[in-house]
């Protein structure tokens, strides 16, 4: 059952699990790329600081700038903490990342490139020292030749790759990292 493709998985996830640089999971519905994202932190120096994982699809356009950065609160004093701050030094896990608007890439890229972000009506830029994991099911480069992707973005994102084939199904990937069926 182990073969080229899983034996090339298994080797990019072992040289990249320690690094701070931010990790791309492609791959079709179904091919196991939370579980690989998972994995990467459970069996990395941050396995100890949170893993947030966040699925942009399933959150509201409108609301996931506020979600995502966190905001002020309504009398100025107390503030609603977003996923980033909330992954602390751990992991930011976004799945399906191509849902994000373009609005928000921009935002995301700031907080890739500087490592810092600014809360939604916040003044005060908050330092982020997680690492960023990302996964989609899209063709990213199809999506920056449209123009519905931020070509600046996918740079940043793409610095390792981990490309899940569409042979390989969720039940092959968690035999293959050695992962419990129930995560």
């Amino acid at each position: 059952l182990f073969g080229a493709a899983e034996a090339s998985i298994a080797y990019t996830l072992a040289a990249i699990k320690d690094k701070d640089t931010s990790v791309l999971i492609t791959g079709e519905t179904g091919t196991g790329k939370e579980v690989i994202a998972t994995y990467l932190h459970y069996h990395s120096v941050r396995r100890a600081r949170p893993f947030i994982a966040v699925n942009c699809a399933a959150i509201p356009q409108d609301v996931m700038e506020r979600e995502l950065f966190g905001s002020r609160g309504a009398t100025g004093q107390s503030f609603h903490h977003g996923f980033a701050e909330r992954a602390r030094s751990g992991i930011l896990f976004l799945d399906e990342i191509s849902e994000l608007s373009l609005h928000l890439q921009a935002k995301l890229l700031r907080l890739v490139e500087a490592r810092e972000f600014h809360r939604v009506g916040g003044e005060q830029q908050v330092e982020f020292r997680g690492r960023i994991v990302c996964a989609t099911n899209q063709d990213l480069p199809s999506m920056v030749a449209k123009g519905s992707f931020r070509r600046d973005l996918y740079y940043r994102i793409n610095s390792a790759v981990v490309n899940v084939p569409r042979c390989m199904i969720l039940e092959v990937v968690q035999s293959m990292i050695s992962w419990p069926k129930s995560v």
